[in-house]
């Protein structure tokens, strides 16, 4: 059976994007309102989460994977003990400027899943907070949903600004689960 994915970006979607754009220590670590309860019922509802995520220049002396895996392991047992857990995690550490075809919006680092399951990509959707996330979802060919928390200093995504797909924009997880899942689940 053809799996409903959720293909979930990290940072300013599961949890809060600090103030540098750089989560790497464990006090960096703040979930938006909601999100380990909806991600846990959208699970149960047979989504499978993909975890799909940028990040500048990992690997790099300014960057060190021991900085990266370590908060990022934190955010995934806290949500693996609440029942929530990723069939999948996809990271990039490529810069913007390097235009490098695994990094969002490009589907390169999404690939060998694609080949590795049968996805029902009608049925899955990219969840993110910037138009990067809206284009990958456009590019894989489903449906985009752009969360804004409302704490966050960035300003508003329009609609307009969005890539022509199908694409909602939300300020809540509360309201993510609303569309996602019929009455009384």
């Amino acid at each position: 059976m053809a799996k409903k994915i959720l293909f979930l970006d990290r940072d300013g979607t599961i949890i809060r994007e600090p103030d540098d754009f750089c989560v790497n220590r464990l006090d960096k670590i703040s979930f938006l309102p909601g999100v380990i309860g909806s991600l846990a019922r959208l699970c149960a509802a047979g989504y499978e989460l993909v975890l799909v995520t940028n990040q500048d220049g990992l690997g790099t002396e300014a960057f060190p994977y021991s900085d990266f895996e370590g908060p990022n392991q934190f955010m995934l047992d806290i949500l693996a003990s609440e029942g929530v857990s990723f069939l999948e995690i996809c990271v990039d550490g490529h810069y913007a400027h390097e235009q490098h075809p695994n990094r969002k919006p490009g589907t390169g680092m999404i690939l060998p899943l694609l080949k590795k399951y049968e996805v029902d990509l009608a049925s899955s959707w990219v969840v993110g907070d910037r138009k990067t996330d809206a284009k990958l979802a456009e590019n894989l060919g489903c449906a985009s949903i752009t969360i804004k928390d409302p704490a966050s200093k960035d300003g508003d995504v329009g609609l307009a600004d969005m890539p022509q797909h199908p694409t909602w924009q939300v300020r809540s997880w509360a309201e993510i689960v609303a569309r996602l899942l019929p009455a009384g689940h």
